[in-house]
């Protein structure tokens, strides 16, 4: 069936059980506005007053929504006034799953496969970056690809890898179920002697009993994670610049918040110390809640002891705020984030008594928590003990949840509504989905997750990436696979039940992840006395074909009422330009989501006026001072 964009807009409210009302706007009259933006096509996602021409924001607030009439009176001499040109205007996207802070230090020295449409593209630049890269510094292409998203279809070979790196040390990870390591990499870890055990995973062994440089994760992506580890990282000072760089590039693709679901190797408080000095500096162009992941497989409980001692919940501002616990409060309560292997439920035993201390001891600080869970398995033995821990310490009131939940049953997700939990999925099958195909069959991928239950349920849900390791970090790929139900690929694995129209999609990046972080009531919607975050979008999502929501950018975003990015029309009111980036990283060559040729990133990293031409066709620009 075929909608409209007024229909998709009402839809929504429809769904809500909330009729779209007609008439004025509310406004909040405080004097002039700082910026009003006029000739929008504004979908506010509220179901109250789902259309809007015009937006007035004075300070970081939003005072006016509406038609141009309406709001003339806040237009003064002093205001800014923003021509959308008829493009359409959203709310700014909010990941409600990503692993941002983590992804941030290492982003401008990643070879970032997210999009690039060949393995021998993908090669060719593995190859480049091997000639530029300096010692101790390895070539790195860190998960956000799938092997489906080539013409080839096929992963590359250890032989094309030792052929285009030489002597440079490489590491190529796909999602989190395999690395490469080339056979400088093999040497530098000093494999070539002896081959450490790996948790959850092996290295694999030829005839001889050396070390081929596949890694595979079998039961845990630790194993994938201890590998990593041993990379050289970026300076401190380094860090910080690359996180700004990444942030820049989720701006670009106009999300203003994220949900950081923490990570192995994200250590409280040092792995943060580059988030936290840009938050003190005033320096985030997105926002940021965070959620602290367990670090010590087996002393979980000490790593949140140690932590609560630290830092309170809440702790923060509306840039940078601690919002509880999770993915992981305990390893042995999780799964792989491997859909090709078997997965073997252990005995119970330690793992209930473990998650119960550790989950009394949240509940008790009244943290939020958040539990990895792919399999329904899981999910039952998790949803045992906190039904166990609701009789001491209840759970009533507190937001806590599953995340992923690919499998989960109808028994299952009844007991999640019972016990007031929620669901965060991801668009992991987006980019896995072949592999989940292949071991479980069609009708279970058809059903995964089952979306359509959940929300009939009425278990509060969201979506998030989930990035930027077992997927990209790019949200249009998740909100293009709510709607289509298609992997990059393009197998078509989720059942027509499951599908979302637009604006359904829509909302699960925005208000249904602003109330996963308790912040319903500041974002997620474009109304009066909410937080002014929003997004002028390169094409009409509502309208534009499928296969193009993938290359919908932004062309300006606005975060607390003050432009974070923007292009073409906007790009004098683009910020300042970001520090200087030494010519060796990849992101000077191939930054942004598989866009830019070389040559193109080259001049664009040093250019102080930035454009972007879609190679999807959705549009392009030029920029004004000519040079592009």
């Amino acid at each position: 069936m075929t909608y409209g964009r007024r229909q998709f807009l009402r839809s929504s409210g429809a769904v809500l059980g909330v009729t779209a009302l007609g008439g004025c706007a509310p406004l909040v009259q405080a004097g002039p506005a700082d910026v009003l933006i006029v000739n929008g096509r504004v979908a506010t996602l509220n179901p109250r007053q789902p259309e809007a021409a015009a937006i007035a924001i004075k300070g970081d607030t939003i005072v006016g929504v509406g038609s141009e009439a309406e709001l003339n009176s806040f237009r003064d001499e002093e205001t800014r006034v923003i021509d959308a040109g008829r493009r359409t205007v959203i709310p700014g996207l909010n990941d409600a799953h990503t692993h941002f802070i983590r992804g941030g230090l290492t982003y401008t020295n990643e070879v970032r496969w997210d999009g690039v449409p060949s393995l021998a593209e993908g090669m060719r630049r593995v190859g480049e970056q091997a000639r530029r890269t300096p010692p101790p510094h390895w070539v790195q292409v860190i998960g956000g690809w799938t092997w489906a998203q080539f013409a080839e279809k096929r992963f590359p070979t250890l032989e094309e890898i030792n052929a285009a790196t030489g002597d440079t040390p490489c590491m190529i990870m796909h999602l989190y179920d395999r690395a490469w390591l080339n056979r400088s990499a093999i040497r530098v870890l000093g494999w070539e002697r002896e081959v450490p055990k790996l948790f959850g995973g092996f290295a694999e062994r030829d005839a001889g009993g050396n070390p081929t440089g596949l890694v595979v994760s079998t039961t845990s992506l630790a194993s994938l994670v201890a590998v990593w580890l041993r990379v050289p990282r970026l300076s401190p000072e380094e860090q910080i610049t690359s996180t700004r760089h990444f942030m820049r590039e989720h701006n670009r693709l106009g999300v203003t918040s994220i949900i950081d679901a923490g990570g192995g190797g994200q250590n409280y408080p040092e792995n943060y110390a580059a988030i936290a000095k840009l938050a003190a500096d005033k320096l985030l162009t997105l926002r940021i809640g965070y959620e602290l992941f367990a670090q010590a497989p087996g002393k979980e409980l000490d790593n949140y002891l140690a932590w609560s001692k630290l830092v309170s919940l809440g702790e923060g501002n509306d840039y940078y705020r601690m919002i509880g616990a999770g993915e992981y409060v305990l390893y042995a309560a999780g799964d792989p984030a491997n859909f090709a292997k078997d997965w073997i439920v252990a005995p119970p035993g330690v793992m209930e008594s473990q998650f119960t201390a550790v989950t009394k001891h949240l509940v008790g600080l009244r943290w939020p928590f958040r539990q990895h869970t792919t399999f329904d398995s899981t999910a039952s033995r998790v949803l045992n003990v906190l039904e166990q821990v609701n009789r001491d310490v209840p759970l009533r009131g507190l937001r806590w949840g599953l995340d992923h939940c690919e499998t989960l049953s109808p028994k299952t997700l009844e007991r999640v509504a019972r016990l007031g939990g929620s669901i965060n999925i991801q668009n992991r099958m987006s980019l896995d989905g072949e592999a989940f195909l292949s071991k479980y069959g069609a009708q279970a991928a058809a059903d995964a997750p089952p979306v359509a239950r959940i929300r009939a349920m009425g278990i509060p849900l969201a979506c998030g990436t989930d990035a930027n390791r077992a997927t990209s970090y790019n949200p249009w790929i998740g909100v293009h696979w709510l709607i289509t139900g298609k992997t990059l690929g393009g197998a078509k694995l989720q059942g027509e039940r499951n599908l979302l129209d637009r604006t359904a999609a829509l909302r699960l990046y925005t208000s249904g992840s602003a109330w996963m972080s308790s912040e319903e009531d500041k974002k997620g919607t474009l109304e009066v006395g909410k937080l002014a975050d929003l997004v002028i979008l390169s094409a009409d999502y509502f309208s534009v074909p499928e296969e193009g929501i993938k290359d919908i950018e932004s062309v300006l975003t606005i975060v607390g009422g003050k432009p974070v990015y923007g292009v073409g029309p906007y790009a004098t009111l683009d910020p300042p330009s970001l520090p200087t980036l030494p010519d060796w990283l990849p992101v000077r060559h191939y930054g942004g989501y598989g866009k830019r040729s070389a040559a193109t990133a080259a001049t664009f990293a040093a250019h102080k006026h930035p454009t972007i031409v879609s190679d999807g066709g959705v549009w392009s620009t030029e920029c004004p001072c000519g040079a592009f």
